[in-house]
């Protein structure tokens, strides 16, 4: 993957916060700007993280990605209006990855990502909301013939499943390991012969933050916040953490903590996600 970086400045965006065209047939650059924290420290690939859970478990974190999908911001009359996202390595067919790791884990990728880029017609705007997750229209694609950033098999599980629209690791898959892959889950249909027709279980965690200046603020994606009261010292299910199977025990606090019903127990408020 090539390095985004910071592609614009921040000045240039203008969103509303002091925009003074309001002609839509023109084009505003949008640059969204996201961060991995851990509580009070930023993430950083391979570091130990302590107090985590509901047991004070201490990780070694060494994955931190998710995909975003409808992003859309509110302009001054209060409506939602698409993000026109850009095509470049990290971002395609309306979905963005955000990448905090930098192969630490060796399952990922030296490049990282923190931007969201794309256009607006031009205006004032000042909210923003987004789904976390990939379109079921193309979430059961092949990922080996998908562009960037959909080919990465470290985020697939299999064309029935899809993808993985959040994942996090600790440690190197051994016995102590503790991971949360989100995805969808009770899919039917064949996709070799025909395609998926549906899934139970959509799992994508909706965002929106009422305020929000893109030119001053970060969404901010909180580890700590996302395993608040999960046993993190326990592996009940055997599955190393959380895989999104409806059977899985382990992924009830974590489903309520991304504001997604699971099983019998009905969405929790988001607070994976938030705006600072």
């Amino acid at each position: 993957m090539k390095r985004l970086g910071t592609l614009m400045a921040l000045g240039a965006l203008a969103l509303g916060c002091g925009g003074e065209s309001n002609d839509s047939s023109t084009a505003q650059d949008v640059e969204l700007s996201f961060a991995a924290v851990v509580g009070d420290q930023p993430f950083v690939c391979g570091n130990t993280y302590d107090n985590l859970g509901a047991n004070d478990t201490s990780l070694v974190l060494s994955d931190f990605r998710f995909y975003v999908q409808e992003v859309e911001l509110k302009n001054a009359a209060g409506a939602w209006v698409p993000v026109e996202l850009e095509e470049n390595s990290f971002q395609n067919s309306g979905v963005a990855l955000l990448d905090f790791e930098n192969d630490c884990g060796e399952l990922g990728d030296p490049e990282v990502n923190d931007r969201v880029l794309g256009t607006v017609p031009a205006g004032e705007y000042d909210g923003l909301r987004f789904k976390m997750g990939v379109p079921f229209e193309i979430n059961h694609v092949n990922s080996a013939t998908a562009p960037s950033p959909l080919n990465l098999t470290s985020l697939f599980w299999n064309w029935q499943g899809g993808y993985k629209f959040l994942r996090i690791d600790s440690g190197q898959f051994s016995a102590t390991d503790w991971r949360m892959h989100l995805g969808s889950t009770g899919c039917v249909g064949d996709p070799m012969a025909g395609g998926v027709t549906a899934c139970s279980n959509g799992n994508r965690t909706e965002v929106e933050f009422g305020e929000f200046d893109a030119s001053t603020n970060t969404v901010v994606a909180d580890y700590a916040a996302l395993v608040e009261g999960a046993a993190l010292d326990q592996d009940i299910a055997a599955d190393a953490g959380c895989m999104s199977k409806p059977a899985d025990t382990d992924c009830g606090p974590l489903f309520a903590n991304l504001g997604l019903p699971f099983g019998e127990n009905p969405a929790g408020t988001q607070q994976f996600f938030s705006a600072e």
